[in-house]
């Protein structure tokens, strides 16, 4: 089954909920390779809340392929609450606002990641512009 790209969902496409666990070794490479060496220092126990929105990101990825040409317009997220090591969250996302403007389809996706109790820990949007060259609602 191959994977669709973002601009042949329609607005109001809910993407699976994707489970993880924010489990030592991920949060190590994810600190190593951002040169995160304040985290740790200030809460050894502690994930940053970008880190989170990476894997939630990556879990939107695999369920459909960025058109070529797309670009990253715009973004905004808010921390609920600090994200822990060890934690199983769930990441949501949706399509909220799909327009089209002088050649460009404008892609509105909301992300929330959720704890074991459905509280959100991190939340945020993203606007997309992808070139429209016969992209489909």
């Amino acid at each position: 089954m191959s994977v669709p790209r973002l601009d042949q969902l329609p607005k109001g496409h809910r993407f699976a909920p994707t489970t993880y666990t924010l489990d030592d070794a991920w949060v190590d490479a994810y600190l190593a390779a951002t040169e995160d060496v304040t985290t740790a220092a200030l809460e050894p126990q502690a994930v940053p809340p970008l880190a989170v929105l990476a894997l939630a990101v990556r879990a939107l990825l695999e369920q459909a392929r960025l058109p070529e040409g797309s670009l990253h317009l715009s973004q905004e997220m808010a921390c609920h609450r600090l994200p822990r090591r060890g934690e199983t969250v769930t990441a949501e996302a949706a399509i909220v606002s799909r327009g089209e403007r002088q050649g460009w389809l404008l892609l509105g996706i909301e992300l929330t990641v959720r704890d074991q109790r459905g509280d959100p820990v991190v939340s945020g949007r993203a606007t997309l512009g992808v070139p429209s060259g016969g992209a489909r609602p």
